[in-house]
């Protein structure tokens, strides 16, 4: 049987939860590019801007995420199924969250990168968004009443798996470097950070399978 779209007859809610969305996939764009920026040119003054644009999507997430939280509870909406959905949108900021945890740190620690290490690292980053990418539109259809998000799922896991692939490629490719240990463990971590992102969206779609399969109608 079709699903309808749940939060059809609540507009305002339903426009919220698209905004959530929608932020999740900026910041995944705008991190792109600030990765491009930080690797040719550290933490310049670009490179802060876009910081700043992912520290605003994450704040205006949080804010989204308390509002519609407020809003489930006040106006009684899907009572059977709220702390689902609740649970579902913590795991989805943890990606967000985990954007702006990476240019902070970035910020700070200035970490230089090899140049023969940045396209290996844009292709990582990208592969990432696009892992990111898949997860919203999952969640989205599964809330515009898809019957089905297995396929979604499917592909994030396999996207998360390249970037396992990806990323153990550069961290043999570190410590394959004549560098000294210490800069080798910087780098190491600097990539593990970007490896975060795509773990934690497969754990949110871990979630959504799990939601979809136990609020099937």
């Amino acid at each position: 049987m079709k699903k309808i779209s749940f939060f059809k007859r609540a507009h305002v809610l339903d426009v919220k939860f698209k905004t959530f969305l929608m932020n999740i996939t900026e910041a995944a764009v705008i991190f792109c590019e600030a990765t491009d920026v930080f690797l040719k040119k550290q933490a310049n003054p670009n490179f802060m801007k876009l910081k700043k644009k992912i520290q605003s999507l994450e704040s205006e997430n949080d804010q989204l995420r308390r509002e519609i939280e407020y809003a489930l509870y006040r106006q009684m909406i899907l009572p059977g199924m709220r702390s689902d959905i609740l649970d579902l949108m913590e795991a989805c900021d943890h990606v967000i969250n985990q954007y702006e945890h990476v240019v902070l740190m970035w910020s700070v620690e200035k970490v230089k990168v090899p140049a023969d290490l940045y396209d290996n690292i844009l292709k990582l980053v990208k592969t990432t968004q696009n892992c990111v990418g898949i997860l919203v539109t999952g969640v989205k259809a599964f809330f515009d009443g898809a019957a089905n998000v297995e396929e979604e799922v499917q592909e994030c896991y396999f996207a998360e798996h390249t970037v396992d692939e990806l990323a153990m490629d550069v961290k043999e490719t570190i410590f394959q470097k004549k560098i000294p240990l210490a800069r080798q463990l910087q780098l190491r971590e600097f990539v593990a950070t970007l490896e975060k992102i795509s773990d934690l969206a497969e754990d949110a779609a871990d979630k959504l399978k799990i939601i979809s399969v136990k609020h099937a109608l």
